[in-house]
């Protein structure tokens, strides 16, 4: 039997202690957070982020006793379209008790789709999200919601893709490592990564500097300021469980910018980039920076979302396309504004989501 809710309203500081027990009890296996710190982290993201905006509040819904049964994070971001600043809002830990789903999850979202937002936007649904997403208007952006990855140790890639817990995979893991060192180590291999651009450690200062330069093109893109850069820097380096956030300027053979990349390394597994710029016709080089680095720290591979005007290069280094990892949703009532995004002339990095939060699992 599905319950039904009586008030959906703004999430405020004493809705906290609730909502971090709903949101362990729901989504527990997306997050390793203490209830502490899960306490402490919802407060930071949606009450304490720097653009936090009271017409745009994340929602809560309450029973008829006043408890509450669902959530909806937020958070405001600003974007440029066409040279116009816009309002986004991004969406964000989306949940809803179980004996109240259906109708709940259904006002929650409608209530927020009817705010001031020039677009709503998320990264990290569930497929239960996604149907209600579309349900009420939205949609998705299929060319961003594709998934690459370049294999660096192909063998102990090829590997990670079987289960663990098989007997088999654990005993070839010595013979993959074997193999994977002779054919990297064959002058003439294709997979493996060379680089003649240098790289240095990544400010905020660059890629607030350089933006307007190496996303130019895109009619969307997002609008970046030192102080709320560095917080969500700041609060994406906290995302332990995807491993060490690595953060890259690189420099050509004359000692000029030429983009950058931020990215989770991940000794032996699958390290995931956040986000990836540079100048249109050094685009491939930027790329053979990242892929030699992680190769060089030890990762079996790379992967990310795409980012339409990258995939020729990605094609061209032997990376692999496929739909695994959650799709890009979008909602605006101005429809230019879904054809921007979906036509790829868009530049939305895992960074202007939400998948850089601790609570979304690499």
């Amino acid at each position: 039997m599905t319950h039904r809710v009586s008030l959906i309203r703004p999430f405020v500081l004493g809705d906290i202690p609730r909502v971090a027990e709903l949101h362990e009890s729901v989504l527990a296996a997306s997050s390793h957070l203490s209830m502490e710190n899960r306490r402490r982290y919802l407060g930071r993201v949606f009450l304490e982020n720097p653009w936090y905006d009271d017409t745009l509040p994340s929602l809560v819904a309450e029973e008829e006793h006043g408890r509450i049964v669902g959530f909806l994070g937020v958070l405001p971001r600003r974007m440029s379209w066409n040279g116009r600043s816009i309002k986004v809002a991004i969406v964000s830990q989306y949940m809803v008790e179980p004996g109240y789903r259906g109708l709940t999850g259904l006002l929650l979202l409608k209530t927020f789709l009817a705010g001031p937002q020039d677009l709503s936007m998320t990264d990290g649904a569930s497929h239960e999200s996604v149907k209600i997403w579309k349900a009420v208007g939205g949609t998705d952006s299929p060319l961003h919601s594709i998934h690459w990855t370049r294999p660096l140790r192909p063998m102990r890639y090829g590997l990670s893709l079987v289960s663990p817990h098989v007997p088999l995979a654990a005993a070839a893991a010595p013979v993959c490592a074997v193999l994977d060192t002779v054919v990297m180590r064959l002058g003439r291999s294709p997979l493996r990564p060379t680089t003649s651009a240098s790289g240095e450690e990544l400010t905020v200062d660059a890629i607030v500097d350089y933006s307007q330069q190496f996303l130019q093109g895109a009619a969307l893109r997002p609008e970046y300021d030192r102080g709320s850069l560095k917080w969500l820097l700041e609060m994406a380096d906290q995302k332990v469980s995807s491993g060490d956030l690595r953060k890259v300027l690189v420099r050509n053979a004359d000692a000029e910018i030429i983009g950058w990349y931020l990215y989770y390394l991940r000794p032996g597994g699958n390290s995931e980039v956040l986000h990836l710029a540079g100048r249109p016709e050094h685009l491939g080089d930027v790329l053979d920076h990242l892929f030699h680095g992680a190769w060089r720290d030890g990762a079996a591979a790379v992967s990310g979302r795409l980012e339409p005007r990258f995939f020729d290069d990605l094609r061209a280094r032997h990376c692999l396309f496929h739909g695994r990892g959650s799709p890009v949703l979008v909602h605006s009532r101005q429809r230019g504004l879904v054809e921007t995004i979906q036509c790829g002339n868009a530049f939305v990095s895992r960074l202007d989501g939400e998948w850089w939060m601790c609570f979304q699992e690499g």
